[in-house]
């Protein structure tokens, strides 16, 4: 039985009212009518959850008899008091049953036309992901996509979008990316649009990624637009004013949409731009950082965090090519080891660094060894101890503001500067942010994640025991 047919027969038989149910599941009463209808389907992500608190409210909320009519309309197994996990696992499996003959669906329609109307947020993902990714593979040239709400609304991490985009690099094909961005929802979506930039900064040099301002006014309606090739647009049906997600193939329409989106981008300047380093040193970008007396970072990978001199003075001469340079980026580096320091580190970037020397030097991946390590270790320990104004706190791989897996980047904040460095296969890539809108927001985001939950985010003495109990391992 499909779930929504189980859902209508669940409300029949128990004689409870939608409005109920949907206030105890915490939901409004329009999804609890679009799940009846099978027009929405609840997100697989959290159905787990979801179905708990959904059979244990059928449970204690019928009567014996009304029990025993579910027991036999559903063709529930159980034995004694076992309604609430056998319905739990009904409603699981009824869900997939109605996903998988959705996507069934989806696919015959998709054989037939592109002009095609979603409105369940997964399939649409999926399908419009899978699009995108036939046109990009199947471009003779480079493609260019404008959208104008956050890109991963449109593809899925099971598809491993992105991934498959790397494979591009060796047909010299290029995907642009223009992701438009209305500030006033950025406001109230921080986290979301923020793990959203943080996500695409990469050194994938098959996709470029760009990000522009999108005035409020011009934000009501979501639009993706491939040159030839595709919309994705959001209509609204005019009698009972329900909205779906449609995708065009109509080339002539495609491309006003197109044209009109394009005569927006050209005229605004890029919020977050690809920069080198040596770019960021010659305009001082890099000195209006390291001059702003507080250093912050979001770090993917680990960095000499208040190295002793003698051992920051030995990098500087390895690492860089020249007495000069090696003088510059010493004296940077221990202007930094003064001021104070709050790092965001992730648990497998500090084990990485622990177990088995990874570490970034001035934009360099390398690998120190165990030596150097213990004594680095050791010697930040001691700071931890002494000096308050170091914080290091380490953040769980899983957490709800940016996964381990989601960030490619090391991010360096300050109230007035912020920029990111990607490394892939040992090639760096720089984003310098030029916005001040976004800055204040990618601040606001580093305060959320800093104030995070003890679950998400190790604080104080149990960093320090984190780096003692490294210590063990390997001294």
């Amino acid at each position: 039985m499909e779930f929504s047919a189980l859902l209508q027969k669940l409300i029949r038989i128990s004689n409870v009212k939608p409005q109920v149910l949907a206030d105890r599941m915490g939901y409004d009463v329009s999804y609890i009518s679009k799940w009846q209808s099978g027009a929405k389907l609840p997100s697989s992500r959290n159905a787990e959850e979801l179905f708990g608190k959904m059979a244990h409210f059928f449970a204690v909320n019928t009567e014996a008899a009304q029990q025993k009519e579910i027991k036999e309309v559903l063709g529930l197994e159980y034995d004694g008091a076992g309604l609430e996990k056998a319905l739990e696992k009904c409603l699981l499996q009824s869900l997939l049953k109605q996903k998988e003959q959705k996507e069934e669906h989806r696919k015959v329609q998709e054989r037939i036309s592109y002009d095609s109307l979603w409105q369940d947020q997964e399939t649409v993902a999926g399908a419009v992901g899978g699009m995108i990714y036939e046109l990009c593979s199947r471009a003779e040239r480079d493609v260019d996509i404008i959208v104008t709400c956050p890109f991963q609304e449109y593809v899925t991490k099971e598809n491993d979008f992105f991934k498959k985009l790397e494979a591009l690099e060796k047909r010299g094909i290029t995907v642009r990316i223009h992701q438009f961005i209305d500030m006033e929802k950025f406001k109230n979506q921080t986290d979301a649009y923020c793990r959203c930039i943080a996500m695409y900064l990469n050194a994938i040099h098959s996709v470029r990624y760009d990000f522009y301002e999108l005035p409020h006014e011009h934000a009501d309606i979501p639009v993706l637009v491939i040159k030839n090739g595709l919309l994705v647009t959001e209509i609204q049906e005019p009698f009972t004013r329900e909205k779906y997600t449609t995708v065009i193939r109509s080339l002539p329409l495609v491309n006003a949409y197109y044209e009109a989106a394009y005569a927006c981008l050209i005229s605004r300047k890029p919020l977050v731009e690809e920069y080198s380093v040596h770019k960021m040193y010659q305009e001082k970008y890099i000195f209006d950082y390291m001059m702003q007396n507080e250093y912050r970072y979001l770090l993917r990978s680990m960095h000499i965090i208040h190295l002793p001199d003698d051992m920051l003075w030995e990098l500087c001469r390895k690492y860089t090519g020249d007495q000069e340079s090696a003088l510059l980026q010493y004296n940077m580096n221990r202007n930094s080891f003064q001021a104070p320091v709050t790092a965001v580190v992730y648990k497998s970037t500090l084990m990485d660094y622990i177990f088995d020397g990874k570490i970034n030097i001035f934009g360099k991946e390398a690998e120190v060894e165990r030596e150097w390590r213990v004594r680095h270790i050791t010697h930040l320990i001691e700071e931890l101890e002494k000096n308050s104004s170091i914080r290091i706190f380490l953040l769980e791989n899983n957490n709800p503001y940016i996964g381990y897996d989601d960030l490619q980047s090391t991010i360096y904040f300050c109230r007035d500067t912020v920029f990111a460095m990607a490394v892939q296969n040992g090639i760096s890539g720089y984003y310098r942010f030029f916005s001040k809108k976004l800055i204040d927001q990618f601040n606001e985001f580093y305060r959320h994640i800093e104030n995070a939950g003890d679950e998400y985010l190790l604080r104080g003495q149990k960093v320090m025991d984190f780096l003692r109990q490294g210590l063990k391992f390997i001294s």
